[in-house]
């Protein structure tokens, strides 16, 4: 089963129709590393108690992992509309 919150990473034939794929990726791939250093810093963000996950740095931690919920979201209905097949080769126009 794939991770709904692991990034899919583009493959060269990706990218030779859809060069916008890579820095999404990177993107995305940062984001979910910040997320972890988040969580490393912060483990009340964990804690089942309500009063812990309201300190101000702590909150501030939440709103950014629910922010980068909303963005791989985002990219993934990006993604999701993308042309599933690559244009016919020789038609002569160009990817960009």
């Amino acid at each position: 089963m794939k991770n709904p919150l692991r990034p899919s990473y583009p493959r060269a034939e990706d990218l030779a129709f859809d060069p916008e794929l890579a820095p999404l990726a990177l993107l995305e791939a940062a984001l979910a590393i910040a997320v972890q250093a988040l969580l490393a810093r912060n483990p009340e963000m964990l804690s089942e108690g309500a009063h812990l996950r309201k300190a101000p740095r702590v909150a501030a931690a939440l709103h950014i992992v629910v922010l980068y919920r909303e963005m791989h979201e985002a990219l993934d209905d990006y993604r999701y509309l993308l042309p599933k097949e690559p244009p016919p080769s020789g038609s002569g126009d160009f990817p960009f």
